[in-house]
């Protein structure tokens, strides 16, 4: 997504939204004509990362809400839990593709940011289009990495993407019994399995062009730029811990990989945990995350800022066998910035976010989506970040209940995002709506 510019924007602010726009266009991708070629001389059902339906032998609906991914299922979470390692016992090439095309229109002209964008209308062929290796490396090792090309990015090249390596074991004591391992990963959340998390919240697939959630917290802005180490239980499929660590990349891999590195001082704590049930055909979640980072201070001191992510999550999933399914997340984040003093300017930031979303899905095929967002507070040394709005989305997946051959997918969505305030004034925010149209298609 692209960020509206502030005059009070900082240096912290301008890598925001370089890396969110970055890891927003990293997901998914190929042309409109590649694409449409492809779902017709492949009309068959799919998987967001269709080699692990092909490792498991399962149909996509197994792991996916809608037959097609990031939003997971019971099923889908304990797989990734387990470390992407269930198999039918037969040999796979672990390879997959997303591809994506959209159209964007906004209510007002925007202005240009990469080579090729025009004001308005915009046809993008290419928005993303990425390349998996994922899936079963021994009994107890599996991954899942990504590589993505995006026709927005500046300069446009293929760059590392959401990156997830694990270990996996079982284990009792007594009458207690739980899951264990070990995630080295490239995104904060990236190893989480609820779809509450800044790494896999939704939206999941959104406009690079139009204005978007023009803050985030550091934590969401860090994929690609870092790498990380954590270890997570699950006991007795109720209690879930995760802790661990992340440092920035060196200049050469952030180069190398093109994606940047985030000038984290040292290394950046970062702790989950949560607890979950499932009721019939209902599972609730409900939990905390939080992340500690120390970088360079941007007031041109000498010293460092301390940036302190913390929230609270939960999720309610209602899944009817392949009839209805319903979804809601709720996610509420506060950043407190604290900065170095020795140059004497803006002491502290205080910024506040949630973000509520609703899904129903009929027969994993017809999808109909509603999210409110809001942000309070200050950001960027004193900017406001008021901002809140609506986003409604449909979406088709004609392939989803089809378990014929369970490697392909499509998905057709249409997108509408309305604002009520940015960045601390309702004048002219409506000017900032969008209409946006998607293909997706993963093979």
């Amino acid at each position: 997504m692209s960020i509206p510019k502030h005059s009070l924007l900082s240096r912290r602010s301008r890598a925001i939204a370089r890396l969110r726009r970055l890891a927003a266009n990293m997901r998914h991708g190929f042309t409109f004509f590649a694409s449409l070629t492809a779902c017709l001389w492949w009309a068959a059902p799919a998987q967001a990362v269709p080699a692990f339906a092909r490792q498991t032998g399962q149909a996509c609906i197994a792991c996916h809400v809608g037959g097609f991914g990031p939003q997971l299922t019971p099923f889908g979470r304990a797989f990734k839990l387990d470390g992407y390692t269930l198999s039918d016992g037969k040999k796979h090439i672990p390879l997959s593709a997303m591809l994506v095309s959209s159209y964007t229109h906004t209510t007002q002209d925007q202005t240009p940011f990469y080579n090729g964008m025009h004001a308005n209308d915009n046809f993008i062929a290419l928005q993303q289009a990425s390349i998996f290796l994922a899936g079963r490396l021994t009994d107890h090792i599996g991954m899942m990495g990504q590589a993505t090309y995006s026709q927005t990015a500046e300069p446009s090249n293929l760059a590392w993407d959401n990156t997830d390596i694990r270990y996996a074991n079982t284990f009792s004591f007594g009458s207690t019994k739980g899951i264990f391992g070990v995630s080295l990963n490239n995104n904060p959340t990236v190893s989480d399995v609820w779809n509450t998390v800044p790494a896999w919240q939704y939206g999941f697939m959104g406009s690079p062009i139009s204005g978007g959630i023009p803050f985030a917290p550091a934590m969401a802005g860090l994929g690609g730029t870092v790498l990380g180490t954590t270890a997570y239980t699950l006991i007795d499929n109720h209690w879930y811990i995760e802790g661990g660590a992340y440092h920035s990349l060196a200049s050469r891999w952030g180069n190398l990989m093109h994606t940047g590195s985030w000038p984290i001082s040292g290394y950046a704590p970062y702790l989950r945990a949560n607890y979950s049930t499932t009721i019939g055909n209902s599972t609730y979640e409900g939990g905390v995350l939080g992340m500690n980072i120390k970088q360079p201070t941007i007031t041109g001191g000498s010293g460092t800022d301390s940036i302190r992510d913390v929230g609270i999550d939960g999720t309610y999933q209602f899944i009817n066998g392949d009839i209805d399914t319903v979804t809601v997340n709720g996610l509420y984040m506060q950043e407190k910035a604290n900065y170095d003093q020795s140059a004497g300017l803006f002491p502290s930031d205080t910024a506040k976010m949630l973000n509520l979303n609703t899904s129903y899905w009929y027969h994993n095929t017809y999808g109909a989506t509603v999210q409110y967002f809001n942000q309070t507070g200050t950001m960027a040394l004193g900017s406001n970040a008021q901002t809140n709005g609506v986003v409604w989305e449909l979406d088709w997946n004609p392939f989803g209940r089809n378990w014929a051959n369970p490697e392909k997918n499509l998905r057709l969505g249409l997108q509408y995002t309305t604002y009520n305030k940015l960045n601390g004034t309702s004048q002219g925010a409506s000017g900032n709506n969008s209409l946006y149209l998607y293909m997706w298609l993963a093979i």
